[in-house]
């Protein structure tokens, strides 16, 4: 089992992944990139979110069996 700061770094990692792919789906929109490159994008861009809210549930299910 992966230790609360190991888990909170990844997510650190994760939500700034995030970020920066939002930017670059913005930007390549403006730019008037292929819709398939775009789409593409958007979809890693959620499968980052899922796995980003799926580790903030076993961040909190850690935290509470500590408390």
């Amino acid at each position: 089992m992966s230790s609360l700061k190991s888990l909170s770094n990844h997510l650190k990692v994760l939500v700034e992944r995030h970020r920066e792919l939002d930017k670059k789906i913005a930007d390549d929109y403006d730019h008037h990139m292929d819709d398939t490159e775009l789409a593409n994008e958007k979809i890693e861009k959620l499968n980052l979110k899922r796995e980003i809210e799926e580790l903030k549930d076993n961040i909190k299910e850690l935290e509470d069996v500590d408390k």
